[in-house]
């Protein structure tokens, strides 16, 4: 009756410790470790000066008029010296050079300035100077390390008072990859004895996300 008992023990011990490594094993799947995301914001500032010639791509010619109302640009026949400096003013404002300037707002991150040197109905130059401020944002991923399973063997040895060493311990330990650790033990005592057991390990010191 006592081997009995002693049997239905073991057996109720070793169905909790089943269910014990099943429980944890299945907890611990759930566990996800995310990748660390640091985002940083650089501000650039850029300033430069653009030197170009726009290019004529299409004319339209003026009709000039004829009739008595609107005489600003017909010819003055009635002297030739009349029409000489008529003829002059319009080389003069022709030829001269007139400067345009202008400045384009973009959002908040700055302005573009232009300049125009206009000469003969051309735009004969152009510069073009932007001051620019604007904030180039990355996100650096740092993904956690891959969990991997392993199996450890083991040896050691126990002792008491009268013997320094009476007994070889001898184990095997399997982790997976949630850092759980369990497996068999042996023990083989001076007499001859053998002793068998069965250990499991958590980490304490994991850290949840």
């Amino acid at each position: 009756m006592e081997k009995i008992t002693k049997n239905i023990v073991n057996i109720l011990i070793l169905i909790l410790l089943i269910i014990i490594l099943f429980k944890t094993c299945k907890n611990s799947s759930k566990d996800v470790v995310l990748p660390t995301i640091v985002k940083d914001t650089v501000w650039v500032h850029t300033d430069s000066t653009i030197l170009s010639k726009p290019q004529v791509v299409n004319t339209i010619p003026y009709a000039v008029p004829i009739d008595r109302w609107n005489t600003e640009y017909l010819p003055d026949t009635s002297s030739m010296a009349i029409l000489i400096k008529q003829y002059e003013a319009l080389v003069r404002e022709l030829l001269a050079k007139n400067i345009h300037s202008d400045s384009i707002k973009i959002d908040s991150i700055g302005h573009v300035y232009i300049t125009d040197t206009v000469s003969k109905n051309q735009i004969v130059s152009r510069t073009t100077h932007y001051n620019l401020k604007y904030p180039i944002i990355t996100n650096t991923v740092t993904l956690p390390a891959a969990k991997t399973r392993a199996l450890y063997g083991g040896v050691g040895v126990r002792g008491v008072d009268k013997d320094l060493i009476n007994t070889l311990h001898l184990g095997l330990m399997y982790k997976n990859k949630q850092d759980f650790m369990f497996g068999p033990s042996l023990d083989v005592e001076q007499n001859g004895d053998l002793k068998y057991g069965f250990q499991m390990y958590w980490n304490l010191t994991k850290k949840k996300n």
